[in-house]
């Protein structure tokens, strides 16, 4: 299935790109969610019209993205929660978690932008965990578990 993209898509294409994807993908989650529209005549004649106002709302996006960055640069979260002697959490730190560090301090940040390489958190220490705000703005921020 041949797909036009309205905004830029991880490791498939930029805003305007004519992709091919497979038909459930392009049928059940880029259609509905208006990140695509079906490749047809019609479309890419419509596209070609809008292409200028989509590129400017992608720009406001990439701008609202990396000024959020920059407030976050900064950022450092603090959890603290009971744990055994030999280190290991009495439960885990995970993204829910780490969002609402990061919103009590001002920071609107969705536990979705979150991204943990190694899973949740179960022991004390420092671990680094990767907000996702926009495909070309990421950081890491790093989140200090320690015993309550």
């Amino acid at each position: 299935m041949k797909v036009i993209l309205l905004e830029r898509i991880n490791k498939l294409g930029r805003l305007g790109d004519v992709v091919e994807v497979k038909p459930g993908y392009g049928r059940n989650f880029l259609v509905p969610q208006g990140k695509a529209v079906v490749a047809n005549q019609r479309n890419l004649e419509e596209f070609a019209e809008r292409k200028a106002a989509l590129e400017q709302v992608e720009m406001e996006r990439l701008q609202a993205a990396q000024q959020r960055a920059a407030a976050l640069a900064e950022a450092v979260v603090k959890i603290a929660l009971q744990a055994g002697e030999d280190g290991r959490l009495f439960g885990s730190v995970g993204l829910h978690d780490i969002s609402a560090a990061l919103k009590a301090q001002g920071h609107e940040v969705s536990h979705t932008e979150i991204r943990l390489v190694d899973g949740p958190i179960k022991r004390i220490g420092e671990f680094p965990a990767r907000v996702h705000l926009h495909p070309e703005v990421e950081l890491d921020v790093m989140v200090f578990v320690e015993r309550a």
